[in-house]
């Protein structure tokens, strides 16, 4: 099952940032350290873990997985993928941080490791 992940995005990178709020996530976590992490309902039994830690440098995990815990082909910025690693690349001249996008693209036995090889570039 493919499903869509740029609302679902969206909203978590928007709670994140704090434009939105914790309201909007179905659930959500802090940690001592400032980390924090959410689950969103992406609608049709898809679920998404956005975990973020607020560490130096700051980094973004994103598990997408079904209503049985299974793995989930999502889609991030037209990259395909079942878990994601936005990794913290720098701030631009404009003020946006800037996250290098890494994915896992296939898993075996519902492991899915992300790879080394960069996919794309998201800007917060």
């Amino acid at each position: 099952m493919r499903t869509s992940f740029v609302i679902g995005l969206v909203v978590a990178l928007s709670v994140l940032i704090g434009v939105v709020g914790p309201a909007a996530a179905d659930s959500f976590g802090h940690y001592l350290d400032g980390s924090e992490s959410d689950v969103f309902n992406l609608g049709g039994g898809g679920y998404a873990l956005v975990f973020y830690n607020d560490l130096n440098p700051p980094e973004i995990y994103i598990h997408a997985f079904n209503s049985f815990a299974n793995l989930l082909l999502v889609s991030l910025l037209g990259v395909n993928g079942y878990v994601f690693h936005l990794q913290f690349e720098g701030v631009t001249q404009g003020g946006f941080d800037q996250y290098g996008v890494y994915a896992c693209t296939g898993f075996s036995n519902q492991i899915c490791n992300v790879s080394g090889v960069r996919r794309g570039t998201l800007f917060l």
